[in-house]
């Protein structure tokens, strides 16, 4: 089933005053996962053509929960979980997978029965699958056939023969790497905060795949509890959230330079208590979309003019993770297997 709203519409619940002239079209896709047993949501998402898509499944309930890689090649509408990909994690933890086109990809399973971590790769389409290397991940991302990244804890690695091989660098002060986000095989950020009693936010940059850092230390107003979400446009704009440790409230963060320095959102649109912004993408330098849970609601919240003003809209429900796929934003929900696509008009 598939609804859509130019700029929005309706459903549910009232909803806020909804102009004619928004300068986007949501819709969404309500999905289903075909003979599951694991997979009751969406977690991250990838999709590779206009009709395929991978995506992380897990389980419906809090604590600790069983994750496992689905499969679309129909837009989303149905859902099937690979087999041998299945483990156990934090909920706010994701499976890592990594695809650079319908054919080429990587997962980081538990593929044994002695439950010993194996990282997995297809050039088929998931079709077959060949043991690389018995790697654990946390985060992961391949730029091209050789050059992939990943993260586990406070550690860094990357691989230059498609996964067969790892180097592990310790990232210093950072007490778990939140996000990881990659735009060439040289260029690439992590970010993390310093710790239970730590006041800083840490954004460490690369310039040659990895093998150096350049540490970014900001002390925001509130006390970070991690980063939620990390996005670059391209090696000079970037935009960050983080959720502050005593209170649900939390903060967006932009760069101009590269991420040498980053500055809170300038009407703090994002701050209160009340207020919690997760995923953060910018579909051009003026065009930016944060979605966000606010008063216990969901809202989209865009800006034309690079985020010196923010206009929100209500949503059905809410958004976990979103990638830019030619020019459009694909997301997922945390509710069922919904996908929403936002074209900018």
């Amino acid at each position: 089933m598939m609804f859509v709203m130019p700029g929005l519409v309706s459903v549910g619940h009232t909803q806020d005053a909804k102009p004619a002239n928004d300068p986007f079209t949501l819709t969404w896709s309500e999905g289903k996962c075909v003979k599951c047993k694991i997979a009751a949501r969406l977690g991250k998402i990838q999709f590779v053509s206009r009709s395929e898509a991978w995506g992380v499944g897990s389980e419906d309930h809090l604590g600790g929960v069983n994750v496992v890689v689905v499969h679309s090649t129909d837009a989303g509408r149905t859902w099937r979980e690979v087999p041998h990909t299945q483990q156990y994690t934090d909920p706010e933890a994701n499976l890592a997978f990594s695809f650079l086109d319908p054919a080429r990809g990587w997962v980081a399973a538990w593929e044994n029965l002695a439950g010993d971590p194996e990282l997995i790769g297809t050039r088929d389409g998931g079709r077959h699958w060949q043991g690389m290397s018995p790697q654990h991940l946390q985060r992961m991302q391949f730029i091209d056939d050789t050059h992939g990244y990943g993260t586990v804890a406070d550690e860094f690695y990357r691989t230059s023969d498609a996964g067969r091989s790892w180097v592990k660098t310790k990232i210093p002060d950072i007490s778990f790497i939140d996000c990881m986000f990659f735009l060439t095989p040289d260029d690439g950020w992590i970010a993390g905060t310093t710790g239970m009693n730590g006041k800083d936010l840490l954004v460490f940059r690369t310039v040659n795949g990895g093998g150096d850092w350049e540490e970014s230390r900001t002390t925001p107003p509130q006390q970070p509890a991690r980063v939620r979400d990390l996005f670059f446009l391209d090696q000079h704009r970037g935009w960050l959230t983080t959720w502050n440790s005593n209170d649900p409230g939390s903060y967006l963060y932009s760069t101009d330079d590269g991420g040498r320095h980053w500055t809170p959102d300038a009407g703090l649109s994002f701050s209160r208590e009340d207020k919690q912004a997760n995923v953060v993408r910018f579909t051009s330098r003026e065009r930016g979309f944060v979605f966000l849970l606010e008063d216990g609601r969901n809202r989209l919240a865009f800006t034309t003019d690079g985020g010196k003003r923010w206009e929100k809209r209500a949503l059905p429900t809410d958004v976990y993770d979103c990638q830019v796929f030619e020019g459009d934003l694909r997301c997922s929900s945390g509710s069922g297997f919904r996908v929403l696509t936002l074209h900018p008009k």
